[in-house]
C-alpha cells in the first residue's frame, strides 16, 4: 500500500480527534469545567448512531441489539448527537455546583459506568461482542467517477469542498496580523493581502514569487487562484449581496439535484427524500452567508459546478476526475512549500542545512538495524540493535546539547524552529525516499516513479502504472475511492463545526463562558446565571463529542466497548494542551501533532525486532509524556496558544 492511503487514513483520524477535542475545548479551554470523562459523550453518539444505522437484529447472525431501524446516516448521527448532548445536559445538572476536581471525578464515574453497561448488557449493543456490518454513505456509488447522476453528484460535492478549502487557505497567506512581505522586492512592510499591483500571492520576490504564483493558479485550475486573489480585497455591500443570491440560488439548485438522485429515507412508508434536499441548500447558503472571505466558496460553486457537468457529459470516463483531483493533489504539495517557506522566511540556508542534517543523521542512526536485519533474531541482528539504540542515544544527547548552547552557534532564531523544520524535513525523506525503498528492492526504477506518482497524486487511487497512462492519455484505471470520500465528508464536518464553534465563541456566549473561566464570581455580580451558562457549555460540548462518536462508528464500521477506554479523553486533553487551550484552530494542530507522532513511531516500530515490540510501545508513551513535559515548560499556553481580543469601549 502507496503512503498516500496511510496519509488519508490519518487524516479521517485527525479529522475525527480534533472534533472530539473542540467539544472538550468548550467545556474546559473556554468555560473551565474540568471533564475528564468526555468519552461517555463520545461512546453515547457512537453506539446511537450505529443501533439506528443498523439492520434489524433478526438480519444478523449471532447478535443482539435494541433499535436496528436502518436509517441513512445522517439523521443516525443527527439524532445521536443530539442524545450526547442531552446526556451531557442530565451529567451537568446534577453536577455541575460540584468544586472542579469533584466534578471531573463525577464525570469519570458516568463515562465508566456506561462502558460497563455497554459491556456487560448484551441485550442492548451485543454486550462484550462488536457491534458489526453496518453500511457506510454512498458506499455503493464507488469508486468515481460512474455515469450516473447520483455519481456525478458526489463528485461535484467532492470538488466543491476541496475547491472551497483551497481558495480559503489560499487567501489566508500573508494576510495574517502583523506579518510582513516584501514581495515587491523592497523592504518588508505590514502585509495588506497582496492584492498591491507587482505583489505576489505568495509573497515571493521576482521572478520566482510569479512562477510560483503561477504554479498555484495552474494547481486551482486557475478559479481557485483568481477567487483567492479577489478574496483578499475588501469586498463592498453590492458583492456581498451579489454573492449571498449567488450562493442562495447555487445551494438551491445543488438541494433539488440531491433530492432527485438520492433515494434516501422512508421511514414508516413516508418518503423524506426532500429533508435530503433541504439539509444541502441550508448548508450551501449558511456557508456562503458566514464566510468573510465569500469568494472561497464561490470558486467552490463555480469548479463543481463544471466538474458535474462534465462528468454527466463523459460519463464513467475517469478523465474529469482526473484533472480535477490530480490537481488538488498537486496544490497541496506547492501550498505546503509556499506554507512553510513564508512560516521560517526568517531562516538562513545555514539553518535550514542544520534541520536537513537533523533528519538525515536521524534516519541513518536505523542503518545498522536494517543493514544486519533487525527481526531475524541472530547475532548480527542482535548486534544491529545494540548500535542502533547506541547511536539513538547518541543523536538525542547531542539534540539536547545543541539546544542547550545555541546561543553559541545559532543564527539567532530559536532552537525549536530549527527541530520543526527538521520534522518537515524528516516527512519528505519518509514519503518521498524511504517509500521507494520497498518498490525498487521488488521491481526496479520503474516501480519507484510509479509509486512516486501515486503518492505525489494522493486523492486518486491508480489500479495501473500513472506514468503509462499520462503517455498513453488513457486514464482508465484513475479513480477516486471511498476512504478518499470518507476523508473529504470528515474535513466537511469539521470545517463546519470549526466554524460553528468559532461564532459561539466569539458571540457574547462565548464571552460569557470565558468571563465564567476567569472569575465566577464577577459573572454572577454582572447578573449572568452561571448555572445554566455551564450546563450549556456542558451540551455544547458532549454534543460536539457525540458527532465525533457518530463519525467513528462510520468509520470502523465495527464498535466495541473497549475502544471508550479512559485514555481516548487523556488524548483529547494532550490534544487540547499541545495546540493551545481555547484556540479552536489549536485542537486542529494538537490533533494532528498527536497522530503523526504516532504514526511516525510506529513507522519506527517496524524495523524493530518483533519481541521488541512491547517495549517500544512503552518507549511511545514515554516519549509522549516527555513530549508534554517539554510543551508545558517552554510553552504552557501551547503551540498556537489562546487568541486574546480586545474590546474598544467607547464613553458616552
Amino acid at each position: 500500500m502507496a503512503l498516500s492511503s496511510s496519509l488519508v487514513s490519518l487524516g479521517i483520524i485527525v479529522g475525527i480527534y480534533a472534533i472530539l477535542a473542540l467539544g472538550l475545548n468548550i467545556k474546559f479551554g473556554y468555560t473551565g469545567l474540568l471533564d475528564i470523562g468526555h468519552v461517555a459523550f463520545y461512546l453515547t453518539g457512537a453506539y446511537v448512531t450505529a443501533l439506528l444505522v443498523l439492520p434489524p437484529a433478526s438480519e444478523q447472525a449471532f447478535t443482539t441489539y435494541i433499535l436496528g431501524w436502518s436509517w441513512p446516516w445522517l439523521p443516525a448521527i443527527a439524532v445521536g448527537t443530539i442524545v450526547a448532548g442531552l446526556l451531557g445536559m442530565l451529567v451537568a445538572l446534577p453536577a455541575i455546583r460540584l468544586r472542579e476536581d469533584y466534578l471531573a471525578i463525577a464525570v469519570l464515574g458516568i463515562s465508566v459506568i456506561l462502558k460497563r453497561i455497554i459491556q456487560s448488557e448484551g441485550w442492548l449493543a451485543n454486550g462484550p461482542g462488536s457491534l458489526r456490518g453496518f453500511s457506510q454513505p454512498f458506499r455503493d456509488f464507488f469508486p468515481l467517477p460512474g455515469e450516473t447522476v447520483q455519481t456525478a453528484a458526489l463528485l461535484g460535492f467532492v470538488v466543491l469542498v476541496l475547491w472551497t478549502v483551497a481558495t480559503y487557505v489560499l487567501a489566508q497567506v500573508g494576510t495574517e496580523r502583523g506579518s510582513e512581505i516584501a514581495a515587491d522586492g523592497g523592504s518588508a512592510r505590514e502585509a495588506d493581502g497582496g492584492v498591491t499591483r507587482g505583489r505576489t500571492i505568495s509573497g515571493t520576490p521576482g521572478i520566482g514569487g510569479w512562477a510560483i504564483d503561477g504554479l498555484l493558479a495552474v494547481t486551482t485550475l486557475g478559479v481557485g487562484y483568481v477567487a483567492a486573489r479577489r478574496s483578499r480585497m475588501q469586498t463592498s455591500e453590492s458583492e456581498q449581496r451579489a454573492l449571498l443570491g449567488i450562493g442562495a440560488l447555487f445551494g438551491l439548485i445543488a438541494g433539488v439535484l440531491v433530492w432527485q438522485s438520492f433515494e434516501w429515507w422512508s421511514p414508516f412508508g413516508v418518503s423524506l427524500d426532500w429533508l435530503f434536499g433541504l439539509v444541502v441548500f441550508a448548508a450551501i447558503t449558511a456557508g456562503f452567508y458566514g464566510s468573510d472571505r465569500r469568494y472561497a466558496p464561490l470558486a467552490g460553486a463555480v469548479t463543481a459546478t463544471v466538474a458535474f457537468g462534465a462528468a454527466l457529459v463523459v460519463g464513467s470516463s475517469p478523465v474529469v476526475a482526473f484533472i480535477f483531483l490530480s490537481a488538488l493533489s498537486l496544490f497541496t504539495w506547492v501550498f505546503g512549500a509556499v506554507a512553510v517557506a513564508r512560516r521560517y522566511s526568517d531562516l538562513s540556508g545555514r539553518d535550514f542545512g542544520i534541520s536537513l542534517a537533523l533528519a538525515v543523521i536521524f534516519v541513518a542512526c536505523f542503518a545498522p538495524l536494517i543493514v544486519l536485519g533487525g527481526g531475524s533474531g541472530d547475532v548480527m541482528s542482535s548486534v544491529g540493535l545494540f548500535v542502533t539504540m547506541g547511536l539513538l542515544v547518541a543523536f538525542l544527547y547531542g539534540v539536547y546539547y545543541v539546544g542547550s548552547n545555541w546561543g553559541r552557534f545559532g543564527s539567532g532564531v530559536e532552537f525549536v524552529r530549527i527541530v520543526g523544520v527538521g520534522a518537515i524535513w524528516l516527512f519528505a525523506i519518509r514519503y518521498f525516499v524511504m517509500a521507494s525503498i520497498v518498490p525498487f528492492q521488488r521491481n526496479g526504477v520503474g516501480a519507484v516513479v510509479d509509486n512516486t506518482f501515486q503518492n505525489l497524486f494522493w486523492l486518486l487511487t491508480f489500479t495501473r502504472s500513472p506514468v503509462d497512462m499520462m503517455l498513453q492519455f488513457d486514464f482508465a484505471g484513475a479513480a477516486f475511492g471511498y476512504s478518499r470520500f470518507l476523508l473529504v465528508l470528515t474535513l466537511a464536518s469539521l470545517a463546519m463545526l470549526y466554524y460553528l464553534s468559532e461564532i459561539t465563541v466569539e458571540s457574547p456566549f462565548g464571552r460569557v463562558l470565558k468571563a465564567i473561566r476567569e472569575d465566577e464570581d464577577v459573572a454572577t455580580s454582572l447578573g449572568k446565571n452561571t448555572f445554566a451558562y455551564k450546563v450549556q457549555s456542558m451540551m455544547l460540548g458532549s454534543a460536539l463529542a457525540g458527532f465525533a462518536g457518530g463519525l467513528t462508528a462510520i468509520y470502523f464500521q465495527s464498535l466495541v466497548h473497549t475502544m471508550f477506554a479512559p485514555r481516548i479523553t487523556f488524548i483529547a486533553f494532550l490534544a487540547l494542551i499541545i495546540g493551545g487551550t481555547a484556540n479552536n484552530k489549536g485542537m486542529i494542530l494538537g490533533s494532528t501533532i498527536y497522530w503523526a507522532f504516532q504514526k511516525a513511531t510506529a513507522d519506527i516500530k517496524a524495523f524493530f525486532p518483533t519481541a521488541a515490540g512491547s517495549s517500544i510501545s512503552a518507549l511511545r508513551l514515554a516519549f509522549i509524556g516527555a513530549l508534554l513535559i517539554v510543551i508545558l515548560y517552554y510553552r504552557p499556553e501551547g503551540l498556537w496558544g489562546e487568541k486574546r481580543t480586545l474590546a474598544e469601549v467607547s464613553e458616552e
